[in-house]
C-alpha cells in the first residue's frame, strides 16, 4: 500500500499494482498447492485409479510402444533446452556482445534462468526426485512391479534415485507459463492457453508411460509455478530498471575484462 494526496488535498491509499500482484500470485499458488497436496494424500485412489487407466495386465503400459507418444516425450526433453537457451543466450551476449542486445532488459532472462534453475533443477530434480524415495508406477506391485505404493510428500525407501515424486518433465513443461509474464499483454492469454495444453499433454504422457502418478505431475506444476512467481517478484518487481541497467554495465565490463586478458595472453 502507498499513500498519495488526491486533488482535494486529502490523503488517499492505493495499492502498488505490480508488488501486490506478485505477492498475491505467490500466496494463491502456495495455497492451491497445499490444498491439492492434502487432497491427493487423503484420496490415494486418485493416483492409483488414474494410473490403472493406462495399465494392462500382462502387457504393462502399452503407451511406451506408441511412436508418436515417444516423439512427444522427446519434444518435452528438447523443450528444456529451449528454456535454457532463452535465458542463457541473452545473458551471454550481454557479456560478449552487449551492443547486439542493447534493448534487452537483463532482468528478463535472469528471471527465466533463475526460475529454471531453482524450480525444475534444484527443487524438483536435486531435492525431491533424489531424496523422497517414491517408486514410479511401473515399479509398484499394483502394476507388475515389486515396490510398494506410497502417498505424495511422505519420504519412502521404495526407490534409490531419480524417483517418481515429483515429475521433472511436467515441471519443465509448466515453466513455459513464464513466457506469458514476459510477453506483451495482448499475447499473454494465447501463451497461457498454449502452455497449459502443452503441460497437460506432457504430463499425461508421463502418466501413460507408467513413469509418474497424477500427484507427481500436479504437485510439480504447483511447486514450479510457486518458484516462478517468487523469481518474478525478485527480478521483475523488486529489481528496478536502474538496477537492471547497472547490472547490464557490470556484465559488459566483465566481458571486456575477459577479452582484455585473452588478448594479453596471446
Amino acid at each position: 500500500m502507498t499513500v498519495v494526496e488526491d486533488g482535494g488535498g486529502r490523503m488517499a491509499r492505493e495499492r502498488t499494482g505490480p508488488r501486490w500482484g506478485a505477492g498475491r500470485s505467490i500466496l494463491i499458488t502456495l495455497l492451491a498447492t497445499l490444498v491439492v497436496s492434502v487432497l491427493l494424500y487423503a484420496l490415494p485412489d486418485l493416483d492409483t485409479g488414474m494410473t490403472a487407466l493406462f495399465y494392462q495386465t500382462g502387457r504393462g503400459f502399452a503407451a511406451e510402444e506408441s511412436g508418436w507418444l515417444l516423439v512427444l516425450r522427446e519434444a518435452g526433453r528438447l523443450a528444456t533446452w529451449v528454456l535454457a537457451l532463452a535465458a542463457l543466450v541473452p545473458i551471454g551476449l550481454k557479456i560478449a556482445k552487449p551492443a547486439w542486445v542493447d534493448g534487452v532488459d537483463v532482468r528478463r532472462p535472469l528471471f527465466l534462468g533463475a526460475s529454471l534453475i531453482a524450480g525444475p533443477l534444484v527443487v524438483v530434480n536435486l531435492i525431491l526426485k533424489q531424496h523422497w524415495g517414491r517408486a514410479r508406477p511401473n515399479h509398484v506391485d499394483l502394476y507388475g512391479g515389486t515396490a510398494q505404493f506410497t502417498p505424495p510428500w511422505i519420504p519412502a525407501d521404495q526407490c534409490a534415485a531419480n524417483c517418481s515424486f515429483v515429475s521433472g518433465e511436467a515441471s519443465t513443461a509448466v515453466l513455459f507459463m513464464a513466457f506469458a509474464i514476459l510477453a506483451p499483454a495482448r499475447w499473454r492469454l494465447p501463451i497461457v492457453v498454449t502452455a497449459a495444453v502443452w503441460t497437460v499433454a506432457i504430463s499425461l504422457n508421463r502418466i501413460a508411460f507408467g513413469a509418474h502418478f497424477l500427484s507427481d505431475v500436479v504437485i510439480a506444476w504447483g511447486l514450479t509455478l510457486l518458484v516462478m512467481f517468487v523469481m518474478r517478484d525478485i527480478f521483475l518487481v523488486r529489481m528496478s530498471p536502474d538496477q537492471g541497467r547497472a547490472l547490464d554495465a557490470a556484465l559488459a565490463r566483465f566481458g571486456r575484462g575477459i577479452a582484455g586478458r585473452f588478448r594479453a595472453d596471446r
